[in-house]
């Protein structure tokens, strides 16, 4: 499959994608070469929760029925993502493969498996190539190091920040890990972190990838940078105009070969660029984010949904912050208030934003802004 088909396949049955051609006046017979495909308009991210809302649960951009998906997952957003296959759906089994994950390993799976698709997939991917998996999804520091002594397990697959974590409840335990290899996404892979865990006899490698697109790029020893996935076109364009450029910083931009959710053209909000001599082929990674969400522990925090549950909870000023110490993501929200927030009001924006925040009250804000 190509980018070709998908574009003719999309205009025939994706009711999004049709749309979105006629607005920008053009349709599939103006599309010829990659420099055409500039020509339509892109679809960003942080547009999907309003399109889903009009349109539920995919916006119109899948080409079957909900109710022939395998699984639908919600991410925050809210945001549905599809699973119209069972099997190896996102594709991340070419970069374990990648990674030198075999059928003799058994893998601790840390990315969680409620709502969100992460868990899953890992899941598929790992037993595509015939790997034991252990779902253990996110925390249980205890339990999760006791797996791994007990069972002997080899492989890790999660965020470098958790597998820090599970270490360090390790040497309170008196364990030593049998990790021998280590595949991290949805974080950054810190050159401290990478030394640490090489210093333990880790082999680490790292992809990236969205809830939305699955696996797009990932590391292969090889070359530099991470090499872009099989499974979908690339382009690095201008975050604002989403005209191509092959020299300089810019957002990553997906066409995904995919004829149940093809998205087309679809910006993920994330800035690249191409590693120099590999234009096309590999990205550096990931520099930074355009729009108006950032990602806390793997996890996207969108403005527009923060600003709805603080109003619900009492707070209409606030000033969110995410920082990172010592390689731990942490959302820190500052409200103007003399007492202490309840943690009531904790749980119910954990409950929505998926993500465990931490107050700080003050006398006065001068902002209100998710940065």
């Amino acid at each position: 499959m190509d980018w070709k088909h998908i574009v003719n396949y999309a205009f025939e049955r994706s009711s999004e994608f049709h749309e979105r051609l006629k607005r920008a006046g053009i349709g599939v017979s103006d599309i010829h070469t990659i420099e055409d495909l500039a020509r339509i308009p892109v679809l960003k991210k942080d547009e999907l929760p309003a399109i889903q809302h009009n349109h539920y649960p995919f916006g119109g951009i899948a080409t079957i029925a909900s109710n022939e998906m395998a699984r639908i997952f919600m991410s925050p957003g809210p945001i549905y993502d599809p699973q119209s296959i069972d099997g190896d759906y996102w594709g991340f089994s070419e970069a374990l493969q990648a990674a030198k994950f075999t059928s003799s390993d058994i893998v601790q799976n840390t990315f969680s498996y409620h709502l969100s698709p992460a868990g899953f997939m890992f899941d598929s991917a790992l037993r595509k190539i015939g790997a034991t998996v252990i779902p253990a999804g996110t925390g249980n520091r205890e339990l999760q190091v006791q797996m791994m002594n007990d069972l002997q397990v080899t492989g890790y697959v999660g965020t470098p920040s958790f597998l820090m974590l599970l270490f360090e409840a390790a040497e309170e335990k008196g364990y030593r890990l049998p990790l021998k290899k280590a595949f991290f996404t949805a974080e950054k892979l810190t050159e401290q972190m990478r030394l640490f865990f090489e210093e333990k006899g880790i082999s680490t490698s790292e992809g990236y990838g969205t809830a939305d697109c699955g696996c797009l790029a990932f590391t292969d020893g090889e070359e530099p940078g991470l090499k872009v996935s099989s499974r979908a076109l690339i382009q690095i364009c201008d975050p604002v105009s989403g005209n191509v450029t092959n020299d300089e910083e810019g957002e990553i931009v997906v066409t995904l070969f995919d004829e149940t959710y093809p998205l087309i053209r679809f910006g993920t909000g994330d800035i690249s660029k191409w590693v120099d001599g590999y234009e096309g082929t590999r990205i550096v990674g990931v520099l930074g984010r355009v729009g108006s969400s950032v990602k806390v522990k793997g996890m996207f925090v969108h403005a527009q949904q923060l600003v709805t549950v603080m109003k619900e909870v009492g707070y209409e000023r606030f000033q969110a912050v995410v920082t990172n110490e010592s390689g731990q993501d942490e959302l820190k929200i500052f409200v103007e208030h003399a007492d202490a927030v309840p943690e009531t009001v904790r749980e119910k924006v954990k409950s929505v934003i998926r993500v465990t925040p931490t107050f700080i009250h003050v006398e006065r804000l001068y902002t209100c802004t998710l940065k």
